[in-house]
């Protein structure tokens, strides 16, 4: 009997297990290119042929199965103290892009877009990996190089369907200039595993800019709202923006007869539910902790007009292209405290830093496979316990074909209001309880 090949280890722990993230790092870490997505917008999930050389970088470099946080703050940033929710911080910000249109195209304020834009114009690097427009299916997004401003800037705003944007790594270790980076937390994990398995670029990646993450869905969620707003038809849409004019933003449609459809994206977010990946409900790293630097919403502005970020600089390198974006002014920004920082995302780190844990405890005692984490489980009240039990029945049951179906019987806008109800909630709860983040040092492995 032939020895199994890592690529079939892969596929056999992993992908079939239900525990692929979609990052895509193992078709972009492949050599050989054994490894290809064809239904990027179905599954989403990587097939293998038949020429596998068994190097391994493909299971190496796998985030799904497992992920060690602490080695790899140790090794990016010197072991210094981790907070318990935002991971390593040198310092927190909250900021946005000072060109107005790089402002008002972004998701949140357009720092990414601008750090990006700020790093190329002085010559730091030629480009960036992005997950950006598709060149001829614009509906949907996919990883490439964006080497021109006019590239860069086209990338701009969040894709909330499921972006394999790792699959560009092939290109970027070819690349002869160094690149800027701009990924989801598990797109970063998968990053950062190959870099240790010995994956060499021509040329450096850097800086890394995280985007935080909560979860990502199935295009098949972006098509049900699609249809709700009456586009049946993918071929006649021209653009999709999930996070279109005045923050936090609309999920515009534009389609070839000239129509605009749209509906806010906090109503947008009641499909998360009914097509999260279940992968997505087992990560517990919101705020992209083993990035350079990390931006999310700045939710602490909300309400105050235009798009603000928050912006944690964890590395050497992202505090480097942090500064000198202030210093070129690119980027107004002003600092804040790190609990300042955790305190306007408390909901989102309710989901990942203890209902997670609750999840990958509760899936575990089914028999369920699930992804293995350094990170202690915290202790929580039996109220909280309770919570998950109906949170995590709720995406059970939404996610099924019938939960599904009454998705689509549903009007949008009445259920949207209802969601953007429980999530003010949330909020206020959440941030009551925020107090349970807490800072811990790296330890040795």
């Amino acid at each position: 009997m032939s020895a199994e090949r890592p690529v079939d280890i892969l596929l056999r722990t992993v992908v079939e297990t239900g525990l692929c993230t979609r990052c895509g790092t193992c078709v972009g870490a492949c050599p050989a290119g054994v490894l290809s997505i064809r239904d990027p917008m179905g599954g989403c999930l990587p097939e293998a042929g038949d020429e596998c050389t068994s190097c391994g970088l493909c299971l190496a470099a796998c985030p799904g199965a497992q992920l060690a946080f602490e080695p790899f703050e140790r090794e990016l940033f010197g072991g210094a103290p981790s907070h318990g929710l935002l991971g390593v911080v040198r310092s927190a910000w909250i900021a946005h892009a000072s060109d107005p249109g790089v402002r008002r195209g972004g998701a949140s304020g357009g720092v990414v877009t601008a750090l990006l834009l700020d790093s190329m114009r002085r010559g730091e690097t030629g480009g960036a990996a992005v997950f950006a427009p598709h060149e001829s299916e614009p509906w949907r997004g996919w990883g490439r190089i964006a080497r021109s401003e006019e590239e860069i800037r086209a990338a701009a705003q969040s894709r909330y369907h499921l972006s394999p944007l790792n699959t560009v790594l092939g290109e970027v270790a070819s690349s002869g200039r160094p690149l800027a980076y701009a990924g989801l937390p598990c797109q970063i994990h998968g990053l950062r595993r190959l870099e240790r398995a010995g994956w060499k670029p021509r040329s450096p990646v850097r800086p890394v800019i995280g985007v935080y993450c909560g979860n990502n869905l199935y295009f098949a969620g972006t098509a049900a709202v699609m249809r709700k707003l009456g586009v049946k038809r993918l071929d006649g849409v021209e653009r999709i923006a999930y996070r279109e004019g005045e923050w936090p933003g609309s999920f515009t449609v534009r389609t070839s007869d000239g129509r605009e459809r749209s509906v806010p994206k906090l109503h947008f977010n009641q499909a998360i539910p009914f097509y999260v990946n279940r992968r997505c409900l087992f990560c517990v790293d919101l705020a992209s902790e083993l990035a350079d630097l990390s931006v999310g919403d700045g939710w602490m502005k909300e309400g105050s007009g235009g798009g603000w970020s928050v912006v944690l600089l964890r590395s050497e390198a992202g505090e480097r292209a942090f500064r000198e974006a202030l210093a070129s002014k690119a980027v107004a920004a002003e600092e804040i405290s790190v609990e300042d920082a955790a305190l306007m995302h408390a909901h989102a780190f309710d989901l990942k830093k203890h209902g997670a844990f609750l999840r990958l405890g509760l899936w575990r005692r089914f028999g369920c496979a699930v992804p293995l984490y350094d990170r202690p489980a915290p202790r929580e009240p039996a109220g909280r316990r309770a919570a998950e039990l109906f949170v995590s029945a709720q995406f059970a049951l939404a996610s099924s074909r019938a939960g599904r179906l009454l998705f689509a019987a549903l009007p949008l806008g009445a259920t949207g209001r209802l969601f953007a109800a429980i999530r003010s909630l949330w909020m206020r709860r959440a941030s009551r309880g925020a107090g349970r983040g807490r800072s811990r040092r790296s330890r040795g492995a």
